[in-house]
Formats: C-alpha cells, structure tokens, sequence
C-alpha cells in the first residue's frame, strides 16, 4: 500500500505544466519580454512532500495556472535526488539559490523582478489557490 502510495505521488510529480519553464535564462528573458515578474520555485519534485503537494496543489490548479499565465512567468529550480539534471541547468540553480535560498529551504518560492531583483518571499503552507493567488497579487502591487 505504501508503495503504491509513494508511486503515485511521485508520478503524478513529475506532471509537467505548459507554462512551468525549466531554463532560467529562458524565464528571465521571457519576463524581460512581457514585463511580467518572476515566481521561482526551488523544487526537491521527487524527494520534498511540501514541494509535491505545492505542484499538486497550486502549479496543477486552472484557477492559478489561468492567473500565471496573465501575470507570471514561471520558474522550477529543480533539486531532485532520484534523477539527473543537466550540468548546466544545474549549475544556474546553484547560482540561483546562492542568491536567493541560502538556507536551502523546500519549496522557497520567491517573486523577482525580470531584473532579478527579489520582491518578496511567497509563504506556502498548504493554503488554497485562491488564498495563495490573492497573496500573491497583493505582493505584486
């Protein structure tokens, strides 16, 4: 049963979601492009059960996938410990999180400008979508 279990919520992890982009130059310079800011979600997507449920919960839900695409570019810096990142992608993370979660904390969600210039830490601790589309759309006015 708990394997089962544990398969399910890995599979189901690894959903990919049409407007969460993986390369952080890709993201930045979209954001660039748009005007739009920066969610970036440092993900453990095979190993964190918080990062799991946030995908579950947030990324894999219409009403914020909706929001997203209107306000954010979305980013994963993916930290999985079953399977292999490019080196490159990899290193841009590190970098990433050098800056922006030293302490290495999963999931830390940060909202950045297309700049690269940190606005505001985003909470997660198992809100709703709505709760967590309405704290976000407050930290982006």
């Amino acid at each position: 049963m708990f394997k089962a279990l544990l398969l399910l919520i890995l599979s189901s992890a690894t959903c990919v979601h049409a407007q969460l982009l993986k390369d952080p130059e890709e993201a930045f310079l979209k954001a660039q492009q748009s005007g739009k800011e920066v969610l970036l979600i440092f993900s453990g997507s095979d190993w964190c059960i918080p990062c799991i449920q946030f995908n579950n919960k947030i990324l894999a839900d219409t009403a914020f996938q909706h929001f997203a695409q209107d306000k954010l570019v979305l980013l994963e810096a993916d930290f999985p410990q079953r399977r292999r990142i490019p080196a490159s992608l990899r290193s841009q993370y590190e970098s990433l999180a050098a800056e922006f979660n030293p302490e290495g904390a999963f999931p830390r969600i940060v909202l950045l400008t297309p700049g690269k210039k940190l606005l505001a830490q985003v909470p997660f601790i198992q809100q709703s979508p709505p709760d967590f589309i309405a704290e976000v759309q407050q930290m982006l006015k």
